[in-house]
């Protein structure tokens, strides 16, 4: 009989912890949210596109009692997903520093987003192109890139010269987010959309309808910048 009560004297402890823990455990559990870090006079201007550099920079990570999940359900979780889906997303107003992110921040309309990443006297293109010739699935937008053209000369020769240096792939096939790219586990496609400036689009569009083979884009270390510009066919290699 005794231990019989010992028995339920333990057991009446042990649920009685057991609530405890629970209630500690949700009066300290904590949720993460995406906020702009709070600086000083700091507003991020609409039109502003994220990048790697700028999460670093501007995006930090709130925690949050659980108890509130429900009040700030429309800010932005901090998660892979969330932060991988940010990148290319263009600020479709100003936000004053320490603000939460939310999806209202961010042009809805895709074609204005993509219009704005276009940078000022750039015009925007796409050109034919086969994955087996531009370094397969390591091309994604936001990635630097020169082009190259072969072409044939009078003696029959075959050269490969390099019409364009160092421009940004703003769209792979009709993905322009990395994110996007990466989350549909890089897709297969037939053409890529850069941009350049506007005397460099012109001179390279020229040149490339007087290729003998189809284009080919050799992917650069993204640190390796040098100015947008063309190569042209007589361009030194």
């Amino acid at each position: 009989m005794r231990n019989v009560f010992y028995f339920l004297a333990a057991l009446l402890a042990f649920g009685a912890a057991w609530y405890y823990y629970q209630d500690v455990s949700e009066q300290t559990a904590t949720v993460s949210k995406l906020r702009l870090a709070a600086e000083d006079g700091l507003v991020i201007e609409a039109g502003t596109v994220i990048d790697d550099a700028f999460m670093d920079k501007y995006v930090v990570s709130q925690q949050l009692p659980r108890s509130l999940a429900g009040e700030f359900g429309w800010a932005l979780d901090d998660n892979a997903s969330t932060r991988i889906n940010l990148r290319e997303r263009v600020f479709g107003q100003d936000v004053a520093a320490g603000a939460f992110l939310q999806r209202a921040h961010f042009f809805v309309a895709q074609e204005n987003a993509f219009a704005r990443r276009i940078r000022d006297g750039n015009r925007a293109f796409s050109i034919p192109v086969q994955a087996n010739r531009a370094v397969e699935n390591f091309i994604s937008p936001g990635s630097r890139v020169d082009v190259i053209g072969t072409f044939e000369l009078e003696d029959q020769t075959v050269v490969s010269k390099r019409l364009l240096e160092n421009v940004e792939v703003m769209a792979v096939g009709g993905i322009d987010s990395r994110g996007e790219f990466e989350n549909q586990d890089r897709p297969g496609y037939n053409s890529v959309t850069l941009q350049a400036n506007a005397e460099a689009m012109e001179t390279f569009l020229a040149q490339a309808a007087t290729a003998t083979g189809e284009l080919t884009l050799v992917l650069r270390n993204p640190c390796d910048q040098v100015s947008d510009c063309v190569g042209g066919v007589g361009a030194q290699q």
